[in-house]
C-alpha cells in the first residue's frame, strides 16, 4: 500500500533574482512558520548563485525551480504557483520576511475566505520601521473590490493595500483559470488580487502585522518607467473589459487611471532632466499638474546631485 503524503496548508512561494544573500532567510522565516506547508523558490535566471544558495537548505519541506530565462516576478510566481500543492498559495519576496506565527493567524480569521491580507511593518532604508495597518485601512475585517481599487492609488501620500502580501485560496484560483499578468513587471499583485475579487472571492483582513516588507531607499522611481505604467494602464483597461463591475468599482477604477496618467506625467518629466531637456520636462508636468506631488520621492535627491542642485530638505 502506498503511504499518500498529506497536502500542506500553505504553499510558500519565493520568486528570487539575484537574491544569493538574501534568500537563505527568507526560507528560514517561511520554514519558521508553525503550520504544515512547502517552500517553493523558483530561481528567475539569476546566474549569481541565488539557487545553489536555496538548494544549500536542508529541508525536505524546501524545492528549488530553476527557469532558464528571466521572466519577471509574474513569470516566476505562476511558475511557483503551478507546482505547488497547498490549500492556500502565499507569495514571499527574497528580500522580505514573515514574522513568528503570521501563517496560523491568517488561517486562522480566514478559514472560509479566498483571499487573506494582513497587516505588515515595512523596513525601508534610512528610515524608522513602521506599521501598514490592514484593517485600518480596509475600514474593517473584510475588504471588497471597490475598497480595494480605491485604496491602490499609485504613488499614493500615504501607504496602500497594494503593499500587501495576500495568501490565495488555490481552488479560488484555479476554478476561475487566474495567474499573474506576466506582461506587468510592476503592479502585477494588485491585478491578481483585483481578479480574484472580481469573480466573488471572499477576502479577509487580518489586523496584526506578520509580513516584513523591505524596501530599498529610492527604489520606487529607480524601477518605474513609461513602459511599467503604460503596462498597468493597459493591464486595468483589460480588466474593465473582462468584468461588468458594478458603479462602485468603476468609480474607484477612474481614480485610480487618473493617477496612473499624473503618475506616467511625471515618469516622462523625469526623463526629460536626465536627457538635460528641463522645458520638455516641465510641459509634461503642466498637461498633468498634479503630477508634481511625485517629487517628493528620492528620485529629488538624485537628480540634485545630478543637476548640482541642493536637495530637498
Amino acid at each position: 500500500m502506498v503511504e499518500t503524503k498529506p497536502l500542506p496548508d500553505v504553499s510558500v512561494i519565493i520568486a528570487a533574482y539575484r537574491a544569493r544573500d538574501d534568500i537563505a532567510a527568507a526560507i528560514a522565516s517561511a520554514l519558521a512558520q508553525d503550520v504544515p506547508l512547502e517552500v517553493i523558490v523558483v530561481d528567475d535566471a539569476s546566474g549569481d548563485g541565488t539557487a545553489e544558495a536555496a538548494e544549500a537548505v536542508t529541508d525536505p519541506r524546501v524545492s528549488v525551480i530553476r527557469l532558464t530565462e528571466n521572466g519577471g516576478p509574474a513569470a516566476a510566481r505562476n511558475a511557483g504557483f503551478a507546482a505547488a500543492t497547498g490549500t492556500f498559495l502565499a507569495v514571499l519576496d527574497a528580500d522580505d520576511a514573515y514574522r513568528p506565527g503570521r501563517l496560523a493567524r491568517c488561517l486562522t480569521a480566514g478559514a472560509r475566505a479566498d483571499v487573506i491580507i494582513d497587516s505588515l511593518v515595512i523596513e525601508e532604508e534610512g528610515r524608522a520601521p513602521r506599521t501598514l495597518d490592514a484593517t485600518a485601512a480596509a475600514g474593517g475585517a473584510t475588504l471588497g473590490l471597490a475598497d480595494y481599487v480605491r485604496l491602490n492609488s499609485p504613488m499614493a501620500r500615504k501607504d496602500t493595500l497594494g503593499y500587501t502580501k495576500p495568501l490565495f485560496r488555490r481552488a479560488h484560483l484555479e476554478r476561475h483559470g487566474l495567474s499573474y499578468d506576466t506582461a506587468l513587471r510592476i503592479g502585477e499583485d494588485y491585478l491578481l488580487m483585483a481578479e480574484a475579487l472580481a469573480v466573488g472571492g471572499v477576502c479577509r483582513v487580518v489586523g496584526e502585522a506578520g509580513y516584513v516588507y523591505r524596501r530599498r531607499a529610492g527604489s520606487i522611481s529607480a524601477r518605474l518607467s513609461a513602459a511599467h505604467i503604460e503596462a498597468m494602464m493597459a493591464a486595468d483597461d483589460a480588466f474593465a473589459r473582462r468584468h461588468a463591475l458594478p458603479d462602485d468599482v468603476r468609480a474607484a477604477a477612474a481614480s485610480r487611471r487618473a493617477a496612473l496618467v499624473d503618475t506616467l506625467a511625471f515618469t516622462r518629466s523625469i526623463d526629460c532632466l536626465k536627457a538635460r531637456r528641463p522645458l520638455s520636462a516641465a510641459a509634461a508636468v503642466a498637461r498633468r499638474p498634479r503630477s508634481a506631488i511625485h517629487y517628493r520621492y528620492p528620485i529629488a535627491a538624485r537628480l540634485g546631485r545630478l543637476f548640482g542642485a541642493p536637495s530637498p530638505a
